[in-house]
């Protein structure tokens, strides 16, 4: 018998006793340990092999043992794929459902767009199946334990504080103006686009133009997104053969869909178009003025965890454990009945606030936060615990002093 070593020790004292193989022991995976890294040729073990003396009847035994051993890592690797392979899914309709002419004619009569107009549009959209099959992929909610390491990092926060340094003076305006503080501005902007330089890749003619005519469930919204896309056109001076944005059809550093656009974009530097994709001003001017029609209290807090262990009544219990935000009460009826759970709150949190308790998933384990009114303002603009937390986070990151955001 003989043993040979492997590269990095994957693979220990593999032994192939005479006329019959032997048990093979790694420290890894079978994948790894039987994969890339076997080192050792077919080649060279059969020389090996042939220089030990033996009868010619154990010579062709060992031959038969050689090569069946040579076989393992493929066997062994093809069963695992096998099993590591998804199962098969239904399959997902992809093809177009309604015409480019049947499309033109309906955004006519919605939209009072003369359907040449439209057609001349359409001609340079193009039908793309991928996109229908992202919007059918189920989708899965991730904890925030993975979600917030994605934005909670020192590279965001000095890229973070040195955006808010180079337009100080329009946060400055437009917080003054909108009483949204800038550092929430900034947060979504930091979550949304990376402050406006990933702004999305995908055609949004192409992805309005698919999912309109491609989506049934959701034809009808994606057709309106559509035909507010072409009025923006009009007066934004848009160029929609170039506009690149999300399959879902949001654009800009802001990443509004077109009607939010249509909504809540201003033109703040006052050049008569409302360009969220260069003019800073815009930009940060359209992301207020989205805070500020839905209500954001400006200075106040957003959400804190409270302490790990903290004890609710069985309603509180009960209505946490619904992962909604339906019950909302003062802060002050809070503290009352559960008095030992808000005995250590900052001094920026009042007993008049309108809040609710939510549960998510740390690092640390399941933990409790207090969240405010404004933390359901944040959810407007993305209906996410994990968006919204992370919103507050990055804005009390890029704080300096003021700890309005902190979370605990």
């Amino acid at each position: 018998m003989f043993s040979f070593p492997s590269r990095g020790n994957r693979i220990q004292n593999s032994v192939i006793p005479e006329g019959f193989i032997g048990n093979l022991r790694n420290n890894g995976s079978p994948i790894e340990a039987l994969g890339d890294d076997v080192t050792v040729s077919y080649e060279k073990i059969r020389t090996r092999f042939m220089r030990l003396p033996c009868s010619p009847s154990r010579r062709t035994a060992q031959r038969i043992a050689l090569s069946i051993w040579m076989l393992i890592p493929f066997l062994l690797q093809m069963s695992l794929a096998a099993d590591a392979a998804p199962q098969a899914q239904p399959t997902i309709e992809t093809a177009q459902q309604v015409s480019r002419q049947q499309l033109s004619q309906q955004l006519a009569q919605e939209t009072g767009i003369p359907a040449d107009e439209i057609r001349a549009i359409l001609q340079h959209a193009t039908y793309r199946p991928q996109i229908i099959a992202r919007m059918q992929r189920q989708w899965e909610a991730q904890p925030y334990s993975r979600y917030r390491p994605l934005f909670i990092k020192p590279s965001l926060k000095r890229k973070g504080r040195a955006y808010l340094a180079s337009h100080r003076a329009i946060f400055a305006q437009v917080e003054q103006k909108y009483g949204v503080d800038a550092v929430i501005i900034a947060a979504i902007l930091a979550i949304e686009t990376r402050f406006g330089h990933a702004q999305g890749s995908r055609p949004v003619l192409d992805s309005l133009y698919t999912l309109s005519t491609g989506f049934p469930r959701r034809a009808d919204f994606f057709r309106h997104q559509l035909g507010a896309l072409i009025n923006i056109s009009r007066r934004d001076q848009l160029d929609l053969t170039t506009l690149k944005g999300s399959y879902a059809g949001a654009f800009g550093a802001i990443q509004f869909i077109p009607t939010s656009f249509e909504q809540y974009a201003v033109d703040e530097d006052g050049d008569g178009i409302r360009d969220v994709i260069h003019s800073q001003r815009d930009i940060i001017a359209s992301v207020a003025n989205y805070f500020a029609k839905h209500g954001w209290q400006h200075h106040r807090p957003s959400a804190y965890w409270l302490p790990a262990g903290s004890k609710l009544t069985p309603q509180w219990q009960q209505h946490i454990e619904s992962d909604n935000i339906s019950q909302w009460r003062s802060l002050g009826e809070l503290r009352h009945v559960m008095p030992a759970a808000f005995a250590h709150l900052p001094s920026i949190w009042h007993d008049n606030d309108q809040v609710s308790l939510i549960r998510m998933q740390r690092s640390d384990g399941m933990r409790v936060a207090l969240i405010h009114h404004n933390f359901r303002v944040i959810m407007r603009y993305n209906p996410s615990f994990n968006y919204a937390m992370a919103v507050t986070e990055i804005a009390a990151m890029l704080e300096r002093g003021e700890h309005r955001f902190a979370v605990e």
